[in-house]
């Protein structure tokens, strides 16, 4: 009898430690910001675009603005702001959208803070507070059409887009590989979700929003299980989506298919 006792004891005592160690550490889990590429500017500048700085309450943050490869639309573009996944920083996607562009569309990307050469620590309420600012400094441009703003988001980009739908009505929403919330993936790791720091509760954002959207999402994708696509499609039932066979970071495994599907999404009505 002792022997099981003794047992439960250390199954409980390993238990509270796992979920101490979870709870000390989350934040670095999310926001591995110790594990990111070297930043390079010359990848932004190299593909045409230009570096802004902006204000936020912990300094100042970035973004890259990339100008239409293409006049398309005249004086005013629309836009996409995009939001990377948590092991990116905006340099890395810079020479990726060259298709976007010549579809006559300007590209935002929103750094977060701590992550590249932006300034502060990575949170929900931060990095909220950057997508919020960034999304403003948007709407103070006369280059851009402000009736057709788009969002994009990969992985934690997805919440980080998503986070400012409450304050802000853009013209569409993109997700890719984009989880339900931290809290459920917390859930699925064995951590109670009330512990979570940083919730990013993507069901309830994308619940109340009236714009286009389109979800993309792996199969196999066991960073952020397929599930999670399930219960964003719930919460937005009219949602086109597309499935593919691949992983979290293989996803989508045609990137020109993608680009292309993206394009017909957000492009403004009078020229659907």
């Amino acid at each position: 009898m002792q022997i099981v006792i003794w047992g439960l004891i250390s199954i409980v005592g390993f238990y509270i430690l796992y979920v101490l160690f979870f709870y000390v550490l989350q934040r670095r889990l999310l926001f591995p910001v110790h594990e990111l590429p070297a930043h390079n500017a010359e990848l932004i500048t190299q593909a045409g675009g230009e570096l802004v700085r902006l204000s936020f309450s912990q300094g100042e943050f970035e973004l890259a603005y990339l100008a239409p490869l293409k006049d398309v639309y005249g004086e005013r573009s629309p836009v996409v702001m995009l939001a990377h996944g948590n092991g990116n920083i905006i340099d890395d996607w810079a020479p990726r959208l060259d298709y976007i562009r010549g579809q006559g569309f300007s590209v935002v990307l929103a750094e977060y803070p701590g992550y590249g050469r932006s300034d502060g620590r990575p949170s929900y309420r931060t990095i909220k507070e950057c997508m919020l600012n960034a999304y403003d400094w948007i709407e103070q441009q006369p280059q851009f059409d402000h009736e057709h703003i788009s969002l994009l988001g990969r992985s934690m980009g997805g919440g980080a887009v998503l986070s400012i739908l409450s304050d802000k009505t853009p013209h569409a929403v993109i997700l890719m590989s984009t989880y339900s919330s931290v809290m459920d993936l917390a859930k699925k790791r064995w951590v109670p979700r009330f512990l979570v720091r940083d919730p990013f509760d993507n069901v309830s954002a994308l619940k109340n929003y009236k714009g286009r959207a389109y979800l993309v999402h792996g199969e196999a994708d066991r960073t952020v299980p397929i599930d999670a696509l399930t219960k964003l499609l719930a919460a937005k039932q009219d949602a086109e989506h597309q499935i593919y066979s691949t992983g979290h970071a293989d996803t989508p495994d045609d990137w020109d298919e993608f680009w292309v599907k993206v394009s017909d999404i957000i492009k403004p009505e009078k020229a659907a």
